[in-house]
């Protein structure tokens, strides 16, 4: 580190003191909880993860999501966690974190090389526990999204008897991994899987302190939060789950729900001021800072207020996060990310960086020092094995020397053999068409049609006839689940295809009139990424736009704001859409946007558009769930067709259109 960026960091040291009488005020803020009570959270004694630099753990206990606490207390046969520092002691932690993984700990690619992203990780990890000072702490944890985005998902199954493993919670507990946080994508296949997850392969305390209301997931599986004492310092960690982007409505557990963060926040920690030293915000809510990454969501209570929260606590504090795929502190804790003193760390997503913090905790006159020794992102390496050695790139691939190759081979390697062959399964053959590539797609999916879209609607819609309650009239899927295009003339394989659609989106059947589908059809109009937004393509523009199979037809003038957009000329099934208003007709969506998700459930679109465009409620409109997965049903389409290309419907028809 150079001394302009440790002056930088001395800057931001941050020095807290803890007053009863400040925190009796706050014990009494009931004015912004939901007004239950309960005298203490319960502390359960735990056992910390092999390897972990905790010499005692303790779980708490408790529902904070719903519930004030005011104190907290151990449980029969349990201690309070000690704190032994003393007066002129200090302490070093050292952190690593990582979010927004998405099963991406080795990345397939059949010409390159697997990438190795999470042996990565562990090599960097274990050489800093192997050489941790005597009064150094090593901790190495995950702000949630751990899963849904690489094949090794189809390890989990699609009920619980067909489970087989969690891959990344598995390769975490064989790491060392000292807790994780749940994000939103751990309920994509349902509560009872997470919770089949979590006791197969979750060597570690998994935490939410915002879930309510699960009859599925219990005080076995989730917890709001964990304290973990190290060197004398206890370690209160919280975890938190976005409530705008989580799956909700499971048949299994129907009031699965996520709470207000600052409500829950207020509700549990005056109950652990006197069992911590220091807080761990461990926040798969998203920051909401300056970067944002770009729009991909507009957060109204995000990062940014968690820290403003945690300042008035008056002990040191920090938020670390996920959801968002931001890169913060690149370069060295930037200004710009602590809040009233409290310090906002995220490190990308899909295995680009493992972020590290380094701090030093320094007890004097009775009160807890906190000071930011460091901060950075270890970018990740690809891998190319076409790139010989002596080519300039060479060093900045991917080599053996990065990963810890031992625990790729015992770990690793035999967890993706448990997919056998399936990766390389081919489905079929791709045509030749540009316009169905990884390039095309990315460049056409948010502005308007899209011939991969187009296919996997018509597919949908022709494999309904197979539905029960008999086919659908149309189709509609989100923007933001495609992902990429597929190989151009080519075979097509299974890998290949899970690339394009990684989430497992169940089908959903809705039944709407004329008149919602012209109003669903005019609230996508304003959805669109218009010509001139400074927004990243390769990236989630989370607006909800959708695309319709081939019945629906449409036009989109564009005017001189999102606000003026208007959908003209629309037709379903070759009719006029003012002449079949009070007509119903039966629309597949996948869960995720039947579920009122990217502002679909009435209220304001957000992700870069104006506060007063309000989205169409989607969510209150009745819908039979088919248990069949969008993917799944689309699979089974290529491979009666044979492929992807124009005979199976992947090419543009002009069945949206956008004018000035």
């Amino acid at each position: 580190m150079n001394k302009g960026n440790a002056n930088a960091l001395k800057r931001w040291t941050v020095v807290f003191s803890l007053t009863a009488g400040f925190f009796a005020a706050l014990g009494g803020c009931s004015s912004v909880n939901t007004g239950n009570s309960a005298t203490a959270l319960t502390l359960r004694t735990g056992t910390p993860s092999a390897g972990s630099a905790f010499q005692s753990l303790y779980v708490v206990e408790g529902t904070p999501a719903t519930t004030s606490y005011t104190q907290a207390k151990p449980s029969l046969g349990s201690t309070p966690p000690a704190s032994t520092l003393k007066d002129g002691d200090q302490i070093s932690l050292r952190l690593f974190h990582f979010n927004d993984m998405h099963s991406k700990l080795v990345v397939p690619h059949a010409k390159k090389g697997d990438t190795r992203n999470f042996a990565q990780m562990v090599k960097i990890v274990r050489a800093a526990r192997q050489s941790a000072a005597a009064h150094e702490s090593v901790l190495f944890f995950s702000a949630g999204d751990d899963h849904t985005g690489e094949v090794y998902d189809e390890l989990l199954g699609s009920d619980t008897s067909s489970f087989v493993m969690s891959m990344p919670y598995r390769a975490y507990s064989a790491a060392g991994l000292d807790f994780a946080t749940l994000g939103n994508h751990e309920f994509d296949k349902g509560s009872a899987i997470l919770a089949k997850m979590i006791e197969a392969d979750a060597r570690f305390p998994v935490l939410s302190a915002n879930v309510s209301g699960s009859t599925v997931l219990g005080t076995r599986h989730v917890n709001p939060a964990i304290i973990g004492v190290t060197q004398g310092v206890r370690i209160a960690v919280v975890g938190l789950t976005s409530s705008e982007e989580t799956k909700t409505g499971f048949a299994e557990d129907p009031h699965l729900a996520f709470k207000g963060v600052l409500t829950t926040l207020s509700n549990l920690m005056p109950a652990l001021k006197d069992q911590a030293d220091i807080f761990i915000v461990l926040s798969h809510i998203g920051f909401n800072g300056a970067d944002a990454a770009g729009t991909r969501h507009v957060i109204a209570q995000g990062d940014m207020e968690i820290a403003r929260y945690l300042a008035t606590l008056g002990k040191p504090a920090m938020v670390v996060g996920g959801h968002t795929h931001s890169i913060l502190n690149a370069n060295g804790l930037e200004p710009a990310n602590v809040i009233d003193g409290v310090p906002i760390f995220q490190a990308g997503s899909w295995g680009s960086h493992l972020g590290e913090i380094g701090l030093t905790l320094a007890k004097a006159g009775g009160k807890i020092n906190m000071h930011v020794t460091s901060a950075k992102l270890n970018p990740l390496k690809k891998r190319d094995i076409r790139v010989a050695a002596s080519d300039p790139l060479y060093a900045a691939l991917e080599q053996d020397s990065d990963v810890d190759l031992g625990f790729q081979q015992t770990v690793m390697d035999p967890m993706i053999s448990r997919l056998g062959d399936r990766l390389a399964v081919v489905l079929g053959v791709t045509s030749g068409q540009a316009d169905i590539g990884r390039d095309a797609t990315i460049a056409d999916r948010y502005v308007g049609e899209s011939a991969i879209a187009n296919f996997m609607n018509d597919a949908i819609a022709s494999r309904s006839s197979t539905f029960a309650g008999g086919a659908v009239d149309l189709v509609a899927f989100n923007a933001s689940a495609i992902v990429t295009g597929v190989p151009v003339a080519s075979q097509l394989t299974f890998a290949d295809w899970y690339a394009v659609m990684p989430y497992a989106d169940i089908i959903r059947v809705v039944e709407m009139n004329g008149q919602q589908i012209k109003n669903m059809v005019e609230s996508n109009a304003h959805r669109l990424v218009r010509p001139g937004e400074t927004v990243n393509l390769n990236g989630f523009v989370s607006r909800g736009f959708l695309h319709f199979s081939s019945a629906l037809r449409y036009q989109i003038n564009l005017g001189a704001s999102p606000q003026s957009a208007v959908a003209s000329h629309i037709q379903i099934k070759g009719k006029p859409i003012e002449s079949v208003l009070n007509q119903t007709y039966r629309v597949a969506f996948g869960d995720y946007i039947a579920n009122g998700n990217e502002g679909w459930k009435g209220a304001p679109i957000l992700a870069g558009l104006p506060g007063t465009l309000l989205g169409f409620d989607l969510k209150s409109l009745p819908n039979k769930d088919t248990g069949l997965v969008y993917r799944n049903e689309i699979i089974e389409y290529i491979k009666t067709h044979g492929g992807v290309g124009a005979t199976s419907a992947a090419a543009k028809d002009g069945r949206v259109s956008v004018k000035p």
